[in-house]
């Protein structure tokens, strides 16, 4: 049993910690990927909905206070052995990153509201410690950097925010190198019994390979498909140019080129261009391919 409370309010007004986390979240992209990775936390703590709602709007304000290591703890160890009912693999340490930066970023907000001990805040950061994000094709990225990146990536506007989305949490959860991530294919992104799935048919030896999704990360990449017209054509590239229209508040991102790949080297850039903006470390760029 890992319950914080035997109890939830109807009462919003004594319910604001997740309502003002979103509040302080720019776009609704990332207010859901936040409202995502907090809804299997609240799973683990035995917290139900009341009604259609977030399970975490119903809880009072005054409850945060009875969180700590002892629930902290034992949930970064089940998300590291958990096998993910969608993807049938293990989660991610990109997904781990997220869920686990998203309860902190629970936590810092029900601090600032004077809801959780800062002392308390302290020692959780101190002692537990997440996974850096790791895969066989790019080095290790922390979770506040994963975070920033993402977060970067969607604070873009339009179309472009819906496309560097897209990519980077599909390069974050999978892996993939530059140079397959390129080659991708409206028709590489389907569904297999029940699980959104990717197939990777340029890899390393030209060998085929299936990679399954966490269903966030296929609702974006199928979002920025839908938006920008790529999906009407299964040939087309997922990933292709957006280009600026316009001037000041009335310019707007097209998609340029749609049936042309982006180039290995160009997500080379476009990584390096976001991180920078970010002032993140140099070892978050991707490897290249081969």
């Amino acid at each position: 049993m890992h319950r914080i409370a035997e109890l939830t309010t109807q009462d919003t007004k004594v319910a604001t910690v997740y309502k003002r986390l979103l509040m302080g979240k720019a776009t609704e992209r990332t207010r859901d990927a936040y409202g995502n990775g907090l809804r299997d936390f609240a799973q683990f703590l035995e917290i139900e909905s009341v009604g259609s709602a977030h399970p975490l709007t119903s809880v009072p304000d005054t409850i945060w206070s009875e969180l700590d290591t002892a629930h902290l703890a034992p949930y970064l160890e089940y998300l590291k052995n958990t096998v993910s009912d969608k993807t049938g693999r293990e989660y991610s340490t990109a997904t781990i990153a997220r869920r686990m930066t998203a309860v902190r970023k629970l936590l810092t907000e029900a601090t600032y509201l004077g809801y959780f001990p800062r002392e308390q805040l302290e020692y959780i950061k101190e002692r537990l410690s997440v996974p850096e994000v790791s895969n066989e094709h790019h080095s290790g990225i922390t979770p506040d950097e994963q975070d920033r990146l993402l977060e970067a990536a969607d604070s873009q506007p339009g179309l472009k925010g819906k496309r560097e989305c897209a990519l980077f949490r599909l390069w974050l959860d999978t892996g993939i190198r530059r140079a397959e991530l390129a080659a991708l294919k409206v028709r590489d992104l389907v569904v297999k019994e029940g699980v959104p799935t990717l197939i990777i048919r340029h890899g390393k030896g030209n060998k085929v390979r299936e990679i399954g999704l966490e269903s966030y990360t296929a609702y974006v990449v199928k979002d920025w498909l839908n938006d920008s017209g790529q999906d009407v054509d299964p040939e087309r590239p997922v990933f292709c140019q957006v280009r600026k229209f316009g001037r000041v508040s009335a310019a707007t991102y097209k998609t340029v080129d749609p049936d042309k790949h982006l180039s290995g080297e160009a997500l080379r850039v476009l990584v390096k261009w976001t991180v920078k903006g970010q002032e993140s470390r140099a070892r978050l760029r991707p490897t290249a391919s081969g």
